[in-house]
């Protein structure tokens, strides 16, 4: 991704997408592609008219590498609905929120277009969410109660999700760990903590179900590193190219609903593990 600046102090009257044109030197076309995605920002916020008119402004475009894809929710991907929430399977490689790139590429933007389809009036928001590389189930509410409610139930600790890793066959000593070990983001250090158990092996691999007990971001992945072995396919915290898929699945979730009280279990995999869902 590369980042570029237009700093509009004497243009008067000129539109976001004329002024993209004019000192980007980009055709029309794609200057309008870019404010679409949502790739463009005017004084460090998202703008996407391009008819925005500039008055001593900074734009800052964010230019993707490849093709903004629109997300678009698969309906199949529904794994659980309600009157008060979906979960929803995200697919590896796809964001669960927007960034600055882009608002449409990313299953937040797919959410709510199918809950504008469906007219249900709510901007969407995540309850829990995962690192683009890891599939798994992310909670979405329909309406502000059921979201703060299901906030509390994840803060409590009162959903139980598991997660299942795949790694390379490694030295393991015991066959289940408690990790309590805390993790920095953003320059602090949050308390973490993570069970793991060893599952099966298989073709020289072993295959761990996960509990988080918090829910630290990249916690499991850092986790494994330092305790274990890198999870196959991390990138970032093993020996492994970008392009490989990680092995990181959240596949399950039990919980008791915060409205009717009936206990709740939503569990998927793909085709290649469904059989530890059936177990």
């Amino acid at each position: 991704m590369k980042k570029y600046y237009i700093n509009v102090l004497k243009d008067k009257d000129i539109t976001l997408k004329n002024a993209i044109v004019k000192y980007m030197h980009f055709k029309e076309s794609k200057a309008l592609e870019l404010i679409n995605y949502g790739s463009v920002w005017i004084n460090n916020k998202r703008e996407k008219n391009p008819d925005y008119i500039l008055n001593n402004s900074l734009v800052t475009i964010y230019y993707p590498e490849k093709p903004i894809i629109e997300y678009t929710l698969n309906k199949n991907n529904i794994k659980y609905e309600d009157e008060y929430f979906i979960i929803v399977y995200k697919e590896a490689g796809v964001n669960s929120c927007p960034t600055p790139l882009s608002d449409i590429d990313n299953v937040l933007h797919g959410v709510q277009k199918y809950y504008n389809e469906k007219n249900i009036k709510y901007n969407v928001s995540p309850i829990n969410r995962l690192d683009k590389p890891t599939e798994g189930l992310i909670f979405f509410a329909k309406e502000k109660k059921i979201e703060s409610l299901l906030h509390n139930l994840f803060r409590e600790r009162k959903i139980k999700k598991l997660y299942l890793a795949i790694t390379p066959k490694c030295d393991l000593k015991q066959k289940s760990l408690l990790i309590n070990d805390p993790v920095e983001f953003k320059g602090k250090s949050y308390e973490a903590i993570t069970k793991i158990w060893l599952y099966k092996e298989i073709n020289n691999e072993f295959i761990f179900l996960v509990y988080p007990m918090t829910g630290r971001t990249h916690q499991i992945r850092k986790h494994f590193k330092k305790f274990l072995i890198p999870i196959k396919g991390d990138a970032l915290y093993g020996n492994y190219s970008p392009d490989d898929k990680l092995q990181l699945i959240c596949f399950y979730y039990k919980f008791r609903h915060p409205i009717t009280k009936e206990n709740i279990v939503v569990k998927h995999l793909e085709k290649d593990f469904s059989y530890i869902c059936s177990e």
